[in-house]
């Protein structure tokens, strides 16, 4: 469910993690510092079971299961070529950068793409020969709790045939601190690399903040000496899925569950055995094609 960030727990220690149903006792009747996977925030508990405020993590995309298609977005797929052009990053919505990288899958037969960038503030647009544009320093960058759109368009001698776009919002200035300020006592905590890695995606995923949180755990799995903990990978996977990103999300469940086999970790090795279902469903999906503007 969480950890404990302070002290003041009868049995329980400061960096102890709590799991579902489990109560806990603060002394003297006060209260104690809670990290809570599933919000991302820091709590301030009371005696009790520690799931009645701190619900349980929901599954990923709940909203896209067998049962409910309607719910359902089309994956993106990979860096395969295909008809259209697929925007891959910004991965999610909300962002911590007001300058990200923008990158597509490429187009069959494109000859150049055109990203625009708009918003009530401002907008501008680029030609490049290349699935992807680095965010232009000599235009304005996004704006606390700004909503921008990002089209991107495949041409073909001189003529748009296909685009897709995304909107995306960079946090508010309040935000942002409340994020760094926890991530710093998480920090503090000193726990291992690793424990600290997934505490602070849980921060991260809880805003939707998916371009952070995967690129931190790229920079911990993409290493000379692999880790030999499959929850990176598996929560790797999550979120790559989440992004809809199926291709990655494989990728990294497969890594997680040779790792918990080889580990004897039947926890790990039957999430990553759900994860790669899922990515098996979402490839099943029809796709959803966008028209040229």
């Amino acid at each position: 469910m969480g950890r404990i960030m302070g002290r003041g727990e009868k049995r329980f220690g400061t960096k102890s993690l709590i799991c579902e149903k489990e109560s806990i006792e603060v002394l003297n009747g006060g209260t104690i510092d809670f990290l809570c996977y599933s919000s991302g925030k820091i709590l301030k508990l009371s005696s009790g079971i520690v799931s009645d405020k701190c619900p349980k993590i929901e599954t990923i995309n709940a909203n896209c299961n067998p049962n409910n298609v309607v719910g359902c977005f089309r994956p993106k797929g990979g860096t395969e070529e295909s008809d259209e052009p697929t925007i891959i990053s910004p991965y999610s919505t909300s962002t911590l950068n007001p300058r990200p990288e923008i990158t597509w899958t490429p187009v069959k037969g494109a000859t150049s793409y055109k990203v625009k960038v708009e918003s009530y503030e401002f907008r501008w647009e680029k030609i490049v020969n290349q699935a992807r544009l680095a965010y232009p320093s000599d235009e304005k960058e996004f704006q606390p709790e700004g909503i921008y759109t990002i089209y991107v368009f495949a041409y073909k001698d001189g003529n748009a045939f296909s685009y897709d776009s995304t909107p995306v919002n960079l946090l508010s200035i309040a935000s942002q601190e409340e994020i760094a300020q926890n991530i710093k006592r998480i920090k503090e905590l000193g726990l291992p690399p690793e424990e600290t890695v997934l505490d602070i995606d849980a921060i991260y995923a809880s805003e939707n903040l998916l371009n952070e949180t995967i690129e931190m755990l790229k920079s911990h799995t993409e290493t000379a000496t692999p880790s030999r903990n499959p929850s990176l990978y598996r929560v790797l996977g999550d979120r790559y899925l989440r992004a809809w990103l199926t291709n990655e999300a494989k990728r990294q469940y497969i890594r997680a569950f040779e790792v918990a086999k080889s580990s004897n970790n039947s926890k790990e090795l039957q999430k990553a055995q759900e994860g790669l279902k899922m990515v098996e469903f979402y490839n099943q999906l029809p796709t959803r094609r966008n028209g040229a503007q």
